[in-house]
C-alpha cells in the first residue's frame, strides 16, 4: 500500500491525505484547499432547457392544429371565409332611413377532450361552439 501525502503550507511536514490538521504545527490544512463553488445559475439554465424546449413544441403542435382546422373550413365552406366584394363600391353618403348593413363574423371553437375517472376508464369528445358577432 503507498503512503499518499500532502504538505502542510505552513511547516512543509508531511499530512495525511485524509487528515484535516497538520500532526506537527496543527495547521488547518483545508483551510488552502479551493472551495467548491455553487454553479447555481448554470443548473438552473440546464434545467430550464427541456422546459423551454416542451413549452415551443406544444406551442408549434397549438398553432399547427388550428392552422389545419382553419383549411379545413375554408375547404368545407368557403363562402363564409372570404366574404364577396361588391361589384359597385358602397356610396359614401347613405339616407338616414337606411340603416347600414352590419357585418358579422362567425366565430367557431372546436374542443377535444379526454378525461380519465381514476380507475383507467377514459371518456372523451370534441364540442364546437359557435359565436355570431356583430360589428
Amino acid at each position: 500500500m503507498s503512503d499518499v501525502s500532502r504538505v502542510c503550507s505552513q511547516c512543509g511536514g508531511k499530512v495525511a491525505i485524509d487528515s484535516r490538521f497538520c500532526g506537527r504545527c496543527g495547521y488547518d490544512t483545508s483551510a488552502g484547499l479551493p472551495v467548491a463553488q455553487r454553479n447555481l445559475p448554470a443548473q438552473i439554465a440546464t434545467a430550464a432547457l427541456p422546459v423551454a424546449a416542451g413549452l415551443a413544441g406544444w406551442a408549434v403542435r397549438a398553432g399547427w392544429k388550428l392552422l389545419r382546422a382553419r383549411l379545413e373550413d375554408m375547404a368545407q365552406n368557403p363562402s363564409a371565409v372570404a366574404p364577396k366584394r361588391p361589384s359597385q363600391p358602397m356610396p359614401r353618403t347613405v339616407p338616414a332611413e337606411q340603416p347600414l348593413p352590419r357585418p358579422k363574423r362567425t366565430i367557431r371553437i372546436r374542443s377535444t377532450w379526454a378525461v380519465d375517472d381514476g380507475r383507467g376508464i377514459w371518456r372523451q369528445g370534441t364540442e364546437e361552439h359557435i359565436i355570431d358577432v356583430e360589428d
